[in-house]
């Protein structure tokens, strides 16, 4: 064993309780132990909080948006058709978790009590409801059977509006220009409440296949005709709509223009198909109408009719969700190399979350600043503890100065002390801040209000690795620290140290 070494160990099993440096020592490391349990109280609840939050708002809008490229940050989604490589090249991106269609539209939600302003988010089947499943407090989630249009509201909506499970919500919306809109009726099936009161607000969760159909993007088409033949001959017309509105009906007849209604001789069983298009290449609509002949009579026909909408092919967009949060950036380089050649870019949350993300990264920095007080209240504790210990020994110093230990030595003897008292101080504030996260993780002591905080009990988050870079990054500066106090053993003479004794 090292001189050095030995002689600190000795001086650590000193039991000499006339020496003043004794309850010193014990104040400083009990300083130790109580900085370092502040700053793993601090890391883990702001982790935790981090966490929380940033789920919350995951949650509500995944971690990336892909939609038309010149799309911007607004809640009025553009169309895009459907395109079912791009859906499955997007899934099979390396890091991606789940992919999901998606459109939103604005409008206001009104009630027999008040009116308020919401967001539509249409959602089909694919879509992940573990985050709303969790936060919901009645009701059920939106269900790909439903046979009425179901809508899931915030409890924030549901108290302003005074709305509960099955009623009737009315819901006005308005074309880009705000000239036209459209109304259309909901039942309540579900209510959430996530505590995120800016998104409570806000979201509320319907078919997809409603906001398709509310925006109109694809071209929609029905097909009527007699059902009775007169002298063996009926009339056929149609209606269409959606699109840009210019729509051109092709009949199979090519003499028949426009809706109609064109008459039709029937010669047993005959069918007539139509083709709806418009002038912005919008997916045509379909229809097919047919009549076959009874065997009861000449003159009686069986009509029988097909339609296939183009509403179902357009979408707001893809939502993507990845399995690791801290590789945000090299999955959207990833998304972007799949979508670019489509016209589609990639969004990433924190891009249209700005702000929510930005005060997050924020909560870092009061993190960094109670670590930096707190390690430099122990440097100065310990500062002022190992200084006495050295007055206190300025005749072992002289000693050994006298038997030929150099100075450097002499130093080490003093400073391995001192990180010997550190590492007695973080063992002992790390199990009291371990300690207290758990007591908060387990049982949810201290409780917030979610008005203002957005949780209703302080989060904790245990991350091993930060635990163990803040023990290891604080006992090395902490010992660094402790080179300068050291310092003074070069100005104890061994001459003078030996007489005063």
């Amino acid at each position: 064993m090292r001189i050095a070494s030995f002689i600190a160990q000795r001086i650590r099993r000193a039991d000499d309780k006339s020496r003043i440096s004794k309850p010193i020592v014990r104040i400083a490391t009990a300083g130790i132990a109580v900085g370092m349990a502040l700053m793993l109280l601090s890391l883990a609840i702001v982790s935790g909080f981090q966490e929380q939050i940033r789920n919350k708002v995951i949650g509500f809008g995944s971690h990336f948006q892909i939609n038309a490229i010149d799309r911007n940050y607004s809640r009025d989604s553009q169309r895009l058709l459907f395109n079912e490589d791009v859906y499955k090249q997007i899934k099979e991106t390396p890091g991606v978790k789940h992919v999901q269609l998606y459109a939103t539209k604005p409008g206001i939600i009104e009630s027999d009590e008040a009116m308020q302003g919401a967001i539509v988010k249409g959602v089909a089947a694919d879509y992940d409801w573990t985050f709303i499943r969790n936060a919901l407090k009645e009701g059920r989630v939106l269900q790909s059977d439903d046979s009425v249009s179901h809508i899931v509201i915030s409890r924030f909506i549901s108290e302003r509006m005074k709305l509960q499970l099955g009623d009737k919500a009315r819901m006005v919306f308005f074309d880009t220009q705000g000239d036209n809109h459209r109304q259309r009726s909901f039942r309540v099936c579900g209510i959430y409440d996530t505590g995120l009161e800016d998104f409570d607000k806000q979201f509320v969760f319907a078919d997809l296949k409603d906001v398709q159909k509310l925006y109109g993007w694809g071209l929609r088409v029905g097909v009527s005709a007699d059902s009775v033949a007169v002298n063996d001959s009926v009339s056929v017309y149609a209606l269409a709509s959606g699109g840009d509105g210019e729509i051109n009906f092709q009949w199979t007849d090519a003499s028949w223009v426009g809706p109609g209604p064109h008459k039709m001789k029937l010669t047993g069983d005959t069918a007539v198909q139509l083709i709806v298009s418009d002038l912005s290449e919008t997916k045509e609509a379909t229809a097919r109408i047919s009549w076959k002949k009874k065997l009861t009579g000449e003159a009686d026909y069986v009509v029988e009719s097909s339609i296939a909408n183009s509403d179902a092919d357009y979408i707001g967009g893809y939502e993507v969700n990845i399995h690791d949060f801290d590789n945000l950036a090299e999955n959207q380089e990833a998304l972007q190399a799949v979508v670019i050649s489509h016209f589609l870019q990639a969004q990433k949350i924190t891009d249209r979350n700005h702000d929510i993300f930005a005060w997050l990264e924020m909560l870092d920095i009061n993190v960094a600043i109670i670590i930096l007080l707190m390690i430099v209240v122990s440097i100065i504790n310990m500062t002022s503890a190992l200084l006495i210990i050295i007055l206190e020994r300025q005749s072992m110093i002289g000693v050994l100065k006298a038997m030929g230990i150099s100075d450097g030595a002499v130093m080490r003897i003093f400073v391995q002390n001192a990180g010997w008292i550190i590492g007695k101080g973080l063992l002992l504030g790390n199990a009291i801040g371990i300690g207290l996260a758990y007591a908060q993780w387990k049982w949810h002591l201290v409780t917030l209000d979610p008005k203002n905080y957005y949780i209703d009990t302080v989060p904790v988050k245990f991350d091993i690795w930060e635990m163990i870079a803040l023990d290891a990054g604080t006992l090395s500066v902490c010992v660094l620290a402790m080179i300068i106090p050291a310092l003074y053993v070069l100005k104890i003479s061994p001459i003078r140290a030996i007489r005063f004794n």
